[in-house]
């Protein structure tokens, strides 16, 4: 072979395999973002979610915004794991936003526990990394049933029903005290509730009719139907958790109205705030 062809050759072989190595790892950049992602949805989450997270599908654009499918994890609560999912999640910004220290929104659809058949609550995020880190969150309950709280006490919420609508907003400055509130309601028809919920609630009750009607009511240890109710739950400064709780029930002719303060750590209330929902077992 002429010597002056090698260097030609050599062009070839190597235009071949920078060729072979493009068609082989394009294809594989989703699975490889997939894969990335979903151990560092893991790392950061492991006290929540003891490693379960799976994502199904990610998607990264050329502008640099990026799409979730299919997210998934058991979340480690008093109770146990419990499985939930994420229709998708994604970016509305491109994510290159995060170092510069421009605001990136996210938007999130179809939370809920796995097998539930509503579509769930949806809801919006954003996160600015500088000058200091800061989180916004709104969660809309509008599709959704008490049904998919059960999870929270299944002593006490097993077998509850209601269509729900309400939200829940949280934000957070670094170095700043956090602000937290949730409104739920179950407007009417309403649906039903079992007895022994109530008995969350008698030590806060001072003697009464009213409370001679809510033990009355828990004594029956049977599901009871309730017309109407709402919870609201504030932060109200950073050691001070208000809850506020109105619930009809006509068989009783019981409109029960419940005010309580809960104080905390102001080090870890968001934490306390999940803990005193039920929503976590913090180790």
């Amino acid at each position: 072979m002429p010597k002056r062809t090698l260097p030609a050759l050599f062009v070839a072989v190597v235009l071949l395999i920078l060729l072979g190595l493009a068609l082989w790892v394009i294809p594989c950049l989703p699975e490889i973002e997939r894969k990335l992602l979903e151990q560092a949805a893991n790392r950061s989450s492991q006290e929540y979610f003891a490693g379960s997270i799976c994502i199904g599908k990610v998607a990264l654009d050329r502008h640099g915004k990026i799409r979730i499918e299919g997210l998934s994890g058991s979340l480690q609560t008093r109770q146990g794991p419990v499985p939930l999912e994420i229709r998708s999640l994604a970016s509305q910004e491109t994510l290159l936003f995060l170092i510069t220290g421009k605001p990136v929104h996210f938007t999130a659809v179809g939370i809920h526990p796995r097998g539930s058949s509503r579509p769930g609550i949806s809801g919006t995020f954003w996160v600015q990394t500088r000058p200091v880190l800061h989180v916004e969150l709104a969660a809309d309950f509008g599709k959704t049933d008490l049904q998919d709280l059960q999870w929270l006490d299944p002593q006490n919420l097993g077998g509850a029903t209601g269509a729900m609508k309400g939200n829940l907003t949280f934000r957070q400055t670094a170095g700043q005290e956090p602000a937290f509130s949730m409104n739920l309601e179950a407007p009417q028809p309403g649906g039903n509730i079992q007895a022994k919920f109530f008995d969350l609630f008698l030590p806060y009750l001072p003697f009464s009719i009213q409370k001679e009607r809510v033990q009355k009511v828990v004594k029956s240890q049977k599901l009871i139907r309730y017309d109407q109710a709402a919870l609201t739950v504030e932060m109200a400064q950073s050691d001070l958790i208000k809850i506020h709780l109105q619930i009809f029930i006509p068989d009783y002719n019981l409109k029960l109205m419940l005010n309580a303060n809960v104080r905390t750590d102001a080090k870890n209330a968001f934490s306390q705030i999940a803990r005193i929902m039920g929503l976590i077992e913090v180790k």
